[in-house]
């Protein structure tokens, strides 16, 4: 009973936090398409997907029940984080992606990271910044430790010169403040 609470209770949490549906579109749809990323984007999002290639296999989907079920912490041990080319691996190149479901999974994720973990969520996110700044910048809060636009946008001289052009290209009004403060960030 308590499980199954939980679960339900972590579901409407990862739902309030999503975007509103309106007729059948999602907020993601009706704003203005993301521009392509640039050369310099792609290549460091594919180093880092390369990285932590190699993972044994996990959905999205799969990481929010571990979540519900153990909390972020619980289910950060039993992802394996401590441990090479486990399912911890394929989530963090999941996150890297910049996929909407994965970048979920690091909101869900991000209470529960210390030390390598939350090295290596810091690390992934930049790479989704660079993936997908839009979406990136969604699920991005100025109140979240890790998921704050400082936090994400705060990088060595190489790093902002790829996330920099991605970010510059987001044109959502409804992310105008957070894209300005992740560019001050990239200096």
């Amino acid at each position: 009973m308590i499980r199954r609470l939980s679960i339900l209770a972590l579901t409407l949490l990862v739902a309030a936090c999503s975007e509103p549906e309106t007729a059948g579109e999602t907020l993601a749809d009706q704003a203005a398409a993301p521009a392509a990323p640039s050369p310099a984007s792609l290549a460091y999002v594919a180093g880092v997907q390369d990285y932590w290639s190699g993972g044994a296999a996990v959905t999205p989907e799969e990481v929010i029940n571990l979540v519900g079920l153990n909390g972020p912490d619980g289910a950060i041990s039993e992802l394996g984080a401590d441990r090479p080319r486990s399912r911890w691996n394929t989530v963090m190149a999941g996150i890297a992606s910049g996929e909407v479901e994965w970048l979920n999974v690091a909101a869900a994720l991000e209470p529960g990271v210390r030390g390598t973990s939350a090295e290596a969520l810091d690390g992934v996110l930049k790479s989704a910044l660079a993936a997908d700044a839009t979406a990136t910048l969604r699920v991005l809060e100025p109140a979240r430790q890790r998921l704050s636009p400082q936090a994400v946008c705060t990088a060595d001289a190489e790093t902002v010169a790829a996330l920099k052009p991605a970010v510059e290209a987001v044109t959502d009004p409804a992310l105008a403040v957070k894209r300005e403060a992740c560019l001050t960030a990239l200096g």
